[in-house]
C-alpha cells in the first residue's frame, strides 16, 4: 500500500467524469508529486491520456458494489476504504476545485484518523434538505445538536477503526440509498468514532469564500450583488486577478452546477487551459446530456 494519495470517484453520469478530470488535472498542476487515482466504471476513461498527467485509474466491477443504479457513486463513496490504494487518503468530490497547495492538510492526521469540514448546515436538527423520513429515523438515535459533517472532502488514515467506520457507513447508507451524510453521522455515532474538524478553507463554497476574502457577511454580499454560487465564483476569480490575498485551498462548487453541466464553466474562470485540454479530447461531447 502506498503511503499517501488523493482519490476521486466518477461513476454514472458522464458529467461527473468530466468534472473529475478537470479537478484532478488542476490538482496535478498545483501538487506535481502527489499520487492521484480516479475510481470509475466509465469506459470513456480508458480513452483519456491519464498517463500524460501521471494520474492512475482504478476501474470498478459491478460485483464490487451493492447498488449499480444512479446512486452507485455513493455506494462506492461510503466504501472508499476498500478502494483506496493509500495508507493516508484524501477523497475529493468531483465538484471540488483546488486553488492552492494542500500539503499542510495532511498534518491534521496528527490529531485524528479521519478529518472533515463541518457542513454549512452544522447540526442534524437543521438538516431540512434531507428527506423527512431519513431525518426522523436519524433523530431516533441522535440528538438535534449532533455535528453534521460535509463529506465532499474526507481525509483519513487506513486503520482497523476507519475501515470499520466505512463498513458501518455503507450499511447505514443502504437503508435509504439517497444522501450519504446522515448515514455518516449515524455510523460515527455507532462506531463511537471521533472525527477531527478541518478548517473551512479545505471545503468551502464560492459564496462563503468571497465572504471570507472580503470580510463581509454572506447576507450583506447577497444584498449588494444578488449573489449565487456562479456569480460568487466570478467575484473570487476577479479578486485573485487583483492579487488579493486568500487562503482558500479547496473550493466546493455545490448547488446543482455539476449535474447541470456548469462545473467546466466555473473551472474555466480559473483554469481555462486545463478545461480546454479536457474538452479538446472530444471524448465526452457526444455522451453529454442535452440541457
Amino acid at each position: 500500500m502506498k503511503n499517501r494519495g488523493v482519490i476521486y470517484c466518477a461513476t454514472g453520469n458522464v458529467l461527473y467524469l468530466e468534472a473529475t478530470l478537470i479537478s484532478a488535472i488542476v490538482l496535478r498542476q498545483i501538487e506535481p508529486n502527489i499520487p492521484i487515482t480516479i475510481i470509475s466504471d466509465h469506459p470513456l476513461l480508458k480513452l483519456f491520456p491519464l498517463e500524460k498527467y501521471e494520474i492512475s485509474a482504478r476501474f470498478i466491477n459491478l460485483s464490487e458494489i451493492n447498488d449499480s443504479g444512479s446512486f452507485s457513486s455513493r455506494d462506492i463513496k461510503t466504501s472508499l476504504s476498500k478502494f483506496s490504494p493509500y495508507q493516508e487518503t484524501l477523497f475529493l468530490d468531483a465538484d471540488i476545485l483546488p486553488l492552492k497547495p494542500i500539503s499542510d492538510l495532511w498534518d491534521y492526521l496528527d490529531y485524528g484518523d479521519m478529518c472533515m469540514v463541518v457542513d454549512l448546515v452544522p447540526t442534524l436538527g437543521l438538516c431540512d434538505h434531507i428527506s423527512e423520513e431519513e431525518k426522523n429515523y436519524t433523530l431516533q438515535y441522535l440528538p438535534e445538536s449532533t455535528t453534521h459533517f460535509n463529506s465532499g472532502v474526507i481525509l483519513w488514515r487506513n486503520t482497523t477503526q476507519t475501515q470499520s467506520l466505512f463498513e458501518l457507513w455503507n450499511r447505514e447508507w443502504l437503508k435509504f440509498k439517497k444522501q450519504d451524510q446522515l448515514a455518516l453521522i449515524r455510523a460515527i455515532n455507532k462506531a463511537q468514532f471521533s472525527v477531527q474538524s478541518l478548517p473551512c478553507i479545505y471545503n468551502i463554497s464560492p459564496i462563503d469564500a468571497i465572504s471570507r476574502i472580503e470580510n463581509k457577511s454572506v447576507e450583506i454580499l447577497s444584498e449588494i450583488h444578488e449573489l449565487c454560487q456562479f456569480k460568487a465564483s466570478s467575484m473570487l476569480q476577479q479578486s485573485m486577478l487583483k492579487k488579493q490575498k486568500h487562503d482558500i485551498c479547496l473550493l466546493h462548487c455545490w448547488g446543482g452546477y455539476l449535474a447541470a453541466g456548469k462545473f467546466p464553466e466555473i473551472a474555466q474562470k480559473f483554469y481555462p487551459n486545463i478545461v480546454e485540454q479536457v474538452v479538446a479530447t472530444g471524448i465526452f461531447r457526444n455522451e453529454l446530456p442535452v440541457n
